[in-house]
């Protein structure tokens, strides 16, 4: 029995690290949407086969990372860069292809079309979601003249600059503070405790922070600078969840942003912001390097702090919890 129709759905190549050259290029197209996969398979220098996929190995309109989650790009049009999408026999194929991946607590992710394109064999198929973000705004950090993000915040709050200079990539002898950050970060976005089910994430951490990624502002856990010997806390944290030097420049998205709860509404984390924007163009994707996130449309307090630094929308994501 045919599950997916009439015909049969169109074939998909399992690609490996030696034949990545037509997925960048796909990627390329838009890093800031194609960050995550370009991400994804260079971070890994093998994988399972399968787990990265293309409708043509070597010049393809569509790829996607299939593990525990998916991540889909190309198979929808883009006219104005003229991609002309890959279309339902592709999406087909890659919801029976990844429909035996995808695991609990995976998600689908990535721009909007591409999400929803899949999405919809994935459902037909018994496919159950937890929950589905139709409408993340994708945002980018403005260029500021001089280069400085946060001279800017810290104007409009002159009494919050000391934030802006503690800003720093969190240190390995800092992780056992930046841990319940992310976790109590990851719990209130994503609805579940992270570490309950094994050391990944912990692992996950560890390595953001081993690899210089993780960034943090540290208080005496009252809103305050640190004193010399005295208590520390983490006030903010976000971490640069995926990196790609692009052909067109290079593009880092940050993950996990954060602010402790009992500080919110109070300015430190839009000056914290600005200053790990300034930081992470600094360390990892140059001044004139792209630095975006996305957010969930129900964020207004978010969409408020991303506004009020003037991050600009460029396009939308959406996610499905599993």
């Amino acid at each position: 029995m045919n599950l997916f129709g009439r015909r049969p759905p169109a074939p998909l190549t399992p690609l490996d690290p030696s034949r990545l050259s037509g997925l960048l290029e796909l990627c390329a197209l838009d890093p800031v949407v194609g960050v995550a996969l370009a991400h994804q398979v260079l971070r890994w220098p093998s994988w399972a086969r399968g787990d990265v996929v293309a409708d043509d190995p070597w010049r393809p309109t569509a790829a996607a990372w299939a593990s525990g989650s998916l991540i889909p790009v190309g198979l929808s049009a883009r006219p104005e860069l003229g991609h002309p999408g890959a279309g339902p026999e592709v999406a087909r194929a890659l919801a029976a292809h990844a429909r035996r991946r995808l695991t609990s607590h995976g998600s689908v992710a990535g721009a909007v079309e591409d999400v929803a394109a899949v999405w919809e064999h994935l459902a037909a198929e018994g496919v159950h979601s937890r929950e589905e973000r139709w409408e993340q705004p994708l945002l980018v950090a403005p260029q500021v003249s001089g280069g400085a993000l946060a001279d800017e915040a810290s104007t409009r709050r002159p009494g919050l600059a000391w934030a802006a200079a503690d800003v720093h990539r969190a240190t390995p002898a800092e992780e056992s503070l930046v841990l319940p950050a992310s976790v109590d970060m990851f719990t209130g976005e994503l609805g579940y405790d992270p570490t309950a089910s094994g050391s990944s994430y912990a692992s996950h951490v560890n390595w953001l922070i081993a690899s210089g990624r993780s960034y943090v502002l540290l208080d005496d856990g009252a809103g305050a600078p640190c004193q010399a010997d005295g208590p520390r806390a983490v006030a903010f944290k976000t971490d640069v969840g995926a990196l790609w030097s692009a052909p067109g420049g290079a593009v880092a998205q940050l993950t996990g942003v954060w602010t402790r709860p009992d500080l919110r509404g109070r300015g430190i984390g839009s000056v914290a912001l600005a200053a790990v924007v300034d930081a992470v163009r600094r360390d990892h994707v140059g001044m004139d390097g792209t630095v975006s996130l996305y957010v969930n449309s129900f964020n207004a307090a978010g969409l408020g702090l991303y506004a009020s630094l003037g991050f600009r929308r460029v396009g939308t994501f959406a996610t499905v919890l599993l």
